[in-house]
């Protein structure tokens, strides 16, 4: 966590999000892991001796989050949960608008399931966050033996998220994403929501190293049952 990777001071939200679409495309990731560490972090009480004011708990979240903006028929299947048990019917009509707009098949950024489920090297786009003076990661050793890390945010990181926006407005697109993935992921741990992606078959079956596959089949069949239930 300790590698910082310089960078131009020319380097901008809009150059950054033109970046190649590929998986592992550092600016592309940062600015994304950045959206995730703003929107789910919480203020701190006192700012912090270097100047941090806010908090994200943990890594194991951190990747659980972006799993699920990463892949929007996961974050769907999510919502019809909530839509389900908290009988929202706002949520359905989210749930329409990812499918209308064809966001599983265009959003999808796939990730490879390894030991601990999905997973893809964050460092170097944390690096990168933390050349920018955006956020400093840090690690927590407790009982001698487990470690996690937390994240500590600056107020340039908001700033910097708010302008990206007015200078690029699609990245409006994962704001909103994140608000809707906080509301599955709201006082739950890493741990909880990864459970939560293992109880998908897809997901647990995928063999280690492979990529894991979409179920927008299956959400979609869900989504078209609940929708005729309302009718």
């Amino acid at each position: 966590m300790n590698e910082s990777i310089p960078l131009s001071s020319d380097t901008t939200a809009a150059n950054c999000y033109s970046m190649p679409a590929a998986p592992g495309t550092r600016h592309r990731d940062a600015l994304r892991l950045l959206f995730i560490l703003a929107g789910g972090s919480q203020a701190l009480e006192q700012p912090a001796a270097d100047g941090a004011t806010h908090l994200f708990q943990s890594e194991k979240r951190l990747m659980a989050i972006d799993f699920l903006i990463r892949y929007p028929d996961y974050l769907a299947d999510a919502l019809l949960d909530l839509c389900e048990a908290e009988h929202d019917g706002e949520l359905l009509r989210i749930v329409e608008a990812i499918f209308a707009n064809e966001e599983p098949s265009v959003r999808v950024i796939s990730m490879v399931r390894w030991h601990y489920g999905a997973y893809q090297k964050i460092e170097t786009a944390l690096a990168t966050l933390h050349a920018f003076g955006l956020v400093r990661p840090m690690k927590l050793v407790k009982d001698g033996a487990n470690k996690r890390y937390d994240y500590h945010l600056y107020p340039k990181a908001f700033s910097f998220l708010q302008t990206a926006i007015a200078e690029v407005p699609d990245l409006e697109w994962y704001r909103d994403r994140v608000q809707l993935a906080m509301r599955v992921a709201f006082a739950k741990s890493g741990s909880k929501l990864k459970g939560w992606q293992y109880e998908h078959d897809e997901y647990s079956n995928t063999p280690q190293g492979a990529v894991i596959p979409s179920i927008a089949g299956k959400v979609k069949a869900r989504l078209d049952r609940l929708r005729g239930a309302q009718t």
